[in-house]
């Protein structure tokens, strides 16, 4: 199962970007979460707490495509390394209003900063490899690789915050999110050999049409699992403390994670056959169904068990996404498309925290549970409209 694995490491320059895609990566799972718990302990409340997280992820959904077409012109470069200095800024300035009792709307705006810089790690990690493999099976084993790579981020970010966060500061934990962050940036910026060459506008990069109706529901996917994963991340961080274990939420969430990353490992090394959008729409229906036992868990250990199935049907889901955009955008405009999808997984996230924060300051933490769940359903539901009423009539891969 690990061959194709070991043979993409083998590439020139493949394992660094990689792993440095994977450290540039590390504050996806650990800000949104880190906030949460420096505010909710500082206020007191998780509504506030889920708000303020929420926006850093809209700032980094209304920049992420902006991002991805600057790249697609000029290359990663100067944007990892502006983007990196100012989202670690962003995020020290967040930390200095939370400690002097700032008014709300400081709160929001730093929030903003931190999630608007932040740079599209793992789309830009995504555009390396096609740049290395152009298109073909390799490509889908490494967006798989990639996908595994995310599920790693999810693993450790998690359990390092929360642990940073209740052994020794809630403060700690998000400055650490930022120098892990700041570190991964800069070292794929300095990595230049795999960065894809800009293409600029007068190749016609500019001209090359994308499938708009269907990129917006493959984004409209991308926004159910995020809002998905963004709820159930808020709510078992409340669970957990109401069960008399707060230390346990990054635990049980790294057993989601690990889920998903087992998953994710045994769908790039199977050659499939099936259409990747029927792949698509049987990951969302049963990550639907995986979810549904959870708001009558009863306990951190059924909690874990229940995450760990639901987790095994992220990992496929995200991959079929992202293989969908690889075969029905054309090339020259990938990065800018790959964004997009990664735009609406971000967008979700952010009303799925303040929903389920919402819902667990009303109803309590096992009753919020019903807010990811009915996301899921409806996640189900968009799939099966967009490949039913959505493919592109002109493909630009093949698997």
């Amino acid at each position: 199962m690990l061959m194709p694995y070991v043979h993409l490491m083998r590439r020139p320059g493949a394992a660094a970007f990689c792993a440095a895609g994977i450290l540039g990566r590390m504050p996806i799972s650990m800000i949104g979460l880190g906030i949460v718990i420096l505010i909710a302990q500082e206020s007191g409340s998780y509504g506030l707490a889920g708000a303020v997280s929420g926006v850093a992820v809209v700032a980094g959904a209304i920049t992420g495509p902006i991002q991805g077409r600057l790249v697609d012109r000029f290359g990663q470069r100067i944007l990892l390394l502006i983007g990196s200095v100012l989202c670690t800024v962003g995020l020290a300035g967040l930390l200095l209003a939370v400690r002097a009792d700032a008014p709300t709307a400081v709160l929001y705006l730093l929030s903003f900063v931190a999630g608007g810089t932040r740079p599209q790690v793992g789309s830009f990690v995504r555009a390396r490899w096609t740049h290395l493999l152009g298109r073909g099976r390799a490509l889908q084993t490494a967006f798989a690789l990639e996908a595994v790579g995310d599920e790693v981020v999810f693993i450790i970010g998690p359990v390092l915050v929360t642990a940073l966060a209740t052994q020794v500061s809630p403060y700690v934990a998000l400055a650490t999110a930022g120098v892990l962050g700041l570190a991964g940036g800069i070292w794929l910026a300095l990595l230049r050999r795999s960065d894809p060459p800009g293409r600029g506008k007068a190749n016609g990069a500019e001209q090359a049409p994308l499938p708009w109706l269907s990129l917006l529901l493959l984004s409209l996917i991308g926004l159910g699992l995020g809002a998905t994963l963004g709820s159930a991340e808020v709510v078992t961080v409340a669970f957990t403390a109401e069960q008399g274990q707060p230390g346990m939420s990054g635990v049980v969430l790294a057993v989601w994670a690990f889920g998903s990353l087992l998953a994710g490992l045994w769908y790039g090394s199977v050659h499939w056959r099936a259409p990747v959008e029927r792949r698509l729409l049987i990951g969302t229906i049963l990550l639907a169904i995986s979810l549904a036992p959870l708001p009558w868990v009863g306990s951190t250990v059924a909690l874990g068990g229940v995450l760990f199935c639901a987790g095994l049907t992220i990992a496929p889901t995200m991959v079929a996404v992202t293989a969908c955009v690889e075969e029905w955008v054309p090339p020259q405009r990938l990065t800018e498309a790959i964004t997009w999808t990664v735009t609406g997984i971000l967008l979700g996230v952010a009303p799925g925290n303040a929903a389920a924060g919402h819902a667990v300051d009303l109803w309590g933490a096992s009753s919020a549970y019903w807010v990811p769940v009915s996301i899921g359903v409806l996640c189900a539901g968009v799939a099966a409209i967009s490949i039913t009423f959505a493919r592109p009539k002109t493909r630009f891969a093949h698997n």
